[in-house]
């Protein structure tokens, strides 16, 4: 019996540390810890699916019911005391924050921000709009502004030392600015309206765990990993209640991917935050149209353009600069123009890619001292704990800094791993 007990025993700390092993290769590989338990989960409802409820409207009615429902969760969240600010991007979310909230209040009761590499799609948008519509705007041009590890400190206890650092806006320049006020952000609600396409369909679950684990690796100029995809399998989170009529890979990316690596990197402890995610009409509206209507996003822009045509006649990222209302040839000769520009910048590499987010890290980190400094010294640091020894850091720095490969993923996530033990991260 005592043989029993102690065999029973030896098999549930094998088991828990195969699962501590594989948490700690989830944030090496995803950019995120697998086993965070998300406080936003309460916000992602599958109970109530409902795919028969809208199935005999048209698209223009759900359009209609679209455009009143997004405008009514801005409308509920405002409160005309409170200092109220957007950060722009050149994407569809901020803009339509944005629009909403300018049919609640004055322009001069707006502020808004960007930040990101000059050149790029979402700074100079982001700034455009900004400029177009006369909010108090404020610039935050990362190419110029020093990071260190002070503030990369202090952002991974803001993220509970969940997800990757470096993409955050300068956190210190925001609160210094906005401190008391509520930052409006569209974090996940792009995703309810299916932001992400996802190209294999699985029919069991393990299957879409796997093309979610395809879909979602992070550091992919490198192998970081010791471990097998299955060994993911225990920590991704899943929720049956109505798999049988969303896509299973759905799921897993609005439970996994947007409340463990999105939202901790966006809605950081310290902040006061508007987000629309929280508004369960229009989260369960998003959940009860058809599949189809969520593929390249198809209803959702569609909701936008009628919701706000004033700032969405102007282009967008997410439609390559081109306003959402461009037609097919014209994307297609815009596509050709930006191949083009793509070829000549590999050739003569003085501009900035206009799809770069943030910054170009793999530039940066061979150029910029505040990043060679920070990256190294915790990549080094890392080394020394010998918790990741079958990875050869030394060699991948050396391979990144003499141009053999571009490894700026690879660094970013070995030094925020760092830095989020440094903060008090337990593995």
């Amino acid at each position: 019996m005592q043989q029993s007990l102690t065999k029973d025993k030896d098999k549930i700390r094998g088991r828990s540390h195969c699962m501590e092993v594989a948490n700690l290769n989830s944030f090496l590989t995803f950019g995120y810890f697998l086993d965070y338990k998300s406080p936003y989960r309460q916000y992602i409802d599958f109970s109530h699916v409902d795919k028969s409820l809208y199935a005999h409207l048209p698209e223009e009615e759900l359009i209609k019911i679209g455009s009143r429902l997004f405008k009514k969760a801005i409308v509920k969240q405002f409160d005309p005391s409170s200092i109220n600010v957007v950060s722009l991007s050149g994407g569809l979310d901020s803009r339509a924050l944005l629009a909403g909230l300018l049919e609640c209040t004055e322009v001069r009761n707006i502020h808004t921000y960007t930040y990101g590499t000059p050149g790029t799609m979402d700074y100079e948008i982001g700034n455009s709009i900004a400029k177009k519509t006369g909010t108090r705007h404020e610039r935050f041009p990362l190419t110029k502004i020093q990071y260190n590890f002070g503030e990369l400190l202090a952002t991974s206890k803001r993220m509970e030392h969940q997800t990757i650092l470096f993409h955050t806006p300068p956190v210190s320049m925001v609160d210094l600015l906005y401190r008391g006020a509520f930052i409006w952000t569209g974090v996940v609600i792009d995703v309810f309206f299916g932001r992400h396409t996802h190209l294999a369909k699985a029919a069991s679950i393990d299957e879409a765990k796997e093309n979610s684990i395809r879909e979602n690796v992070y550091t992919r100029s490198a192998k970081l990993t010791n471990v097998e995809n299955s060994q993911y399998f225990q920590l991704i989170d899943y929720d049956h209640t109505s798999d049988s009529v969303l896509l299973k890979e759905h799921i897993i990316d609005l439970i996994n991917r947007q409340l463990k690596f999105v939202a901790p990197a966006v809605l950081l402890k310290g902040s006061k935050y508007k987000a629309l995610f929280t508004d369960k009409e229009l989260t369960q509206f998003s959940l009860n149209i058809d599949n189809r209507y969520l593929e390249n996003q198809t209803l959702y822009k569609k909701i936008l353009l009628n919701s706000f045509p004033k700032l969405f006649r102007y282009g967008t990222k997410t439609n390559r600069g081109l306003p959402l209302s461009a037609n097919r040839v014209h994307l297609k000769v815009h596509n050709f123009r930006q191949r083009i520009g793509q070829g000549l910048r590999h050739v003569l590499p003085l501009t900035a890619n206009p799809y770069t987010n943030f910054l170009d890290f793999n530039k940066g980190i061979r150029c910029r001292y505040d990043l060679q400094k920070i990256i190294y010294t915790n990549i080094m640091d890392l080394k020394d704990r010998g918790f990741v020894d079958w990875i050869d850091i030394p060699q991948i720095w050396h391979r990144h800094m003499h141009k053999i490969a571009n490894h700026a993923d690879a660094l970013i996530a070995l030094t925020s791993l760092e830095i989020h033990l440094k903060a008090g991260k337990t593995l």
